[in-house]
């Protein structure tokens, strides 16, 4: 797990001089990533591709497994950030190939791997990755995103040069990016959206999309999607039922994502995804399944916050025989004191306070020396795990689909889950209409943002949200809704949030849930395995949940990290002045975006209206002035 930057010409004809400009620039941007990698840097340089790396030692702690990466051998070179976490089994087919290996790295093994398969070698991995590969005999650099995009990878091209980095701040520092993509900044206060479009929140910058390629030779540049999820893409076992496969697909995630050579803990809340992740990892430990022994588990807490989770905790942990439980809390004078410090570390704007109380906790699991984590990412968007923004969807689909079984599932969300009649009705009208419309309509109504933002503001930019999932009166809109939110919308911002603030404090996180074949497992079962009578992910409660106390497995009460923002906004004197100084500030007040007076009152009254986006405002605000952005 680390940091990687480069740079690309695409002329032939450069100087000197540039080049030596270039190289110093690599090295500014390597300085600005030291965080994602302390243990040690290095850089490349080769005709015209320059690559830059910094190193957080996961596998194979020898100094034989730095990087760049270079094999003369095989005329290939790398910078790679990631896991590849069946690279033991990849290798072991490389050596039967003839392959020969000089370190016990998965860095390595992406090499020889694409010497041996070519730009095909991607879908011989299960990881999470982004790398760069300078081929230099056939003087082409290949690049790759993982199929989810759980590892960044930015790029800026100016001057006629390819920069890319793991990091937006690196970009900034050589690329000059001082305008914000306005179109990026509306959807982000106007509906609190990072879309998965490649578009980034600076002009001119871009990610590469997860599951997709970029691939540079003879000056020009060449981007392909080579994965993308869709329904019905595993190919089921015919001897297993659907939950014997599920419980075996996520035994193997979670044993792979124990591969290192440093410990690895558990991130682990009273919620279902986490203490299954913690149950199977003490199961297989007293089966013989894995090798590490010594696991410990860390659960973080808000004082006096009425969502804390910790007794919950303690009572699982007490039916794991091989997992020790450390309890953290989170110092409120440390979040507030640390807000503007963090967010400009965070790169750019981020969803919701959870980003900072995230860093947080990860910044305490630092302090204990950790520099790896499993986390239960995923699985919600996958199993339908947050039934309160999908039962419209879900009820939708169920009447056009099973119109005779429409009433008992519309009374179990009513009855058990608490969703009031009203509430669902509006739900699956939401549903049916376009999302760009029901995004306008709620920050228009409910959120009340549209009404501070300048009209032609508003007017300029409000057509570039596109969403590419439409409601259709065919069946199968609650699957192609779920596909939605994983290839496009929220997993993506969840998991930039979550890379970002993990490697901020130079720690990895692991996602068993994310393992690919598990999602495409989850898109080739039917719904009723995932949602049914108002139970979210039932095949994880029907397999994993068997061996969970009740009281997790029963809750219906998906909230997601819900952190006390709005508590500190209304009750913290020092963080009320701070926001006070924010909201006075020539800055401020010189948006040609907002109304900076129509704001303030908002504030000043947040009773009124808590659904108005208070994080959204002063994140914007706080990153336009820590990367000195002027077209606001």
């Amino acid at each position: 797990m680390c940091g990687i930057n480069g740079y690309i010409l695409l002329e032939n004809n450069f100087s000197e001089q540039k080049k030596n400009g270039l190289m110093l620039a690599l090295n500014k941007m390597n300085d600005l990533i030291i965080h994602r990698g302390p243990d040690s840097e290095g850089v490349f340089f080769k005709e015209n591709v320059g690559f830059g790396f910094r190193r957080l030692s996961i596998i194979d702690l020898s100094n034989h497994a730095d990087q760049p990466m270079v094999k003369n051998d095989l005329g290939l070179a790398i910078v790679f950030n990631g896991e590849i976490y069946n690279y033991l089994e990849v290798k072991k087919d490389l050596i039967d190939k003839g392959h020969v290996f000089n370190t016990d790295s998965d860095t390595e093994v992406i090499l020889n791997a694409y010497k041996e398969y070519g730009e095909e070698c991607v879908h011989y991995f299960n990881g999470m990755w982004a790398f760069a590969i300078y081929d230099y005999q056939t003087k082409k650099v290949f690049c790759s995103r993982d199929r989810f995009g759980v590892k960044p990878f930015y790029y800026c091209i100016k001057d006629n040069v390819l920069f890319f980095s793991s990091e937006l701040k690196a970009l900034h520092s050589v690329c000059d990016l001082k305008n914000a993509n306005l179109a990026k900044v509306y959807e982000y206060l106007a509906y609190g959206y990072r879309v998965n479009d490649g578009e980034t929140f600076f002009e001119g910058c871009n990610e590469l999309l997860p599951g997709t390629k970029l691939i540079v030779k003879n000056n020009k540049i060449e981007i392909n999607r080579y994965w993308e999820l869709k329904e019905n893409q595993y190919q089921h076992d015919p001897s297993l039922t659907y939950e014997q496969e599920y419980r075996r697909l996520f035994e193997d995630a979670i044993k792979i994502r124990y591969r290192s050579d440093v410990p690895v803990a558990i991130l682990l809340s009273g919620g279902l995804d986490s203490t299954a992740i913690s149950k199977v990892t003490d199961q297989l430990i007293e089966n013989g399944g894995l090798n590490q022994t010594d696991i410990h588990a860390y659960t973080a807490s808000f004082p006096d916050f009425e969502e804390n989770e910790t007794e919950t905790v303690r009572g699982f942990i007490k039916t794991c025989k091989n997992i020790k439980l450390h309890e953290m809390e989170i110092d409120q004078n440390d979040l507030v004191s640390s807000f503007e410090k963090t967010l400009s570390e965070l790169d750019h704007p981020l969803g919701s306070f959870a980003s900072i109380a995230h860093n947080n906790i990860m910044k305490l699991c630092k302090e204990r020396g950790i520099k790896v984590v499993l986390n239960g990412q995923g699985s919600d968007e996958a199993y339908a795990g947050y039934s309160r923004y999908i039962a419209g969807v879900f009820l939708v689909d169920v009447l056009i689909s099973k119109p005779k079984t429409f009433l008992s599932e519309f009374r179990s969300l009513n009855t058990l889950n608490g969703f009031s009649k009203l509430f669902l009705v509006s739900q699956m009208f939401k549903a049916i209409i376009n999302q760009s419309t029901a995004s306008f309509l709620r920050a228009k109504y409910q959120e009340k943002s549209i009404s501070v933002l300048k009209k032609n503001f508003v007017e300029a930019n409000r057509k570039h949200f596109k969403n590419p999932y439409k409601f259709s009166a065919k069946e199968g809109s609650f699957q192609r809704y779920l596909l939605h939110q994983i290839n496009n919308s929220g997993i993506n911002q969840i998991l930039h949030y979550e890379d970002v603030s993990a490697m901020n404090q130079s720690i990895e996180i692991r996602s068993p849930f994310m393992d690919y074949r598990l999602m495409e497992f989850a898109f080739s079962i039917p719904i009723e395995y995932k949602f049914s009578k108002g139970v979210t992910k039932k095949i994880q409660r029907d397999t994993i949940g068997k061996d969970l106390p009740k009281g997790i497995v029963n809750d219906r009460n998906k909230i997601g990290f819900k952190t006390p923002f709005l508590d500190y906004l209304k009750s913290d004197e020092k963080f009320k002045s701070y926001v006070s100084s924010i909201l006075n500030s020539d800055s401020f007040n010189s948006k040609h975006i907002w109304d900076a007076e129509k704001i303030r009152r908002q504030f000043n009254n947040i009773e009124s209206n808590e659904s108005f986006p208070y994080w959204r405002i002063l994140n914007l605000e706080v990153w336009a002035k820590s990367y000195n952005i002027s077209n606001l």
